[in-house]
């Protein structure tokens, strides 16, 4: 499988083959993509980066928390 970055016309073209809810491609580089039926974006959970955007957002939550307290 050629992993490569998809455009948002391939994009749509696989939510309306797969049905899925959230976004899972292993073959696109994207990291976040134009959700299909609403405005917005959200994140490609097959690319390893989304991880590391996920503890980081998760990190500053728990700074912001602990410096309020």
């Amino acid at each position: 499988m050629e992993k490569r970055k998809w455009t948002a016309q391939e994009v749509q073209q696989w939510y309306r083959d797969t049905g899925a809810i959230t976004y899972c491609n292993p073959a696109d580089l994207n990291l976040v993509v134009k959700k299909p039926r609403r405005q917005g974006y959200t994140v490609n959970w097959a690319n390893p980066k989304a991880y590391l955007l996920l503890g980081i957002i998760l990190a500053i939550v728990a700074a912001v928390v602990i410096l309020l307290k």
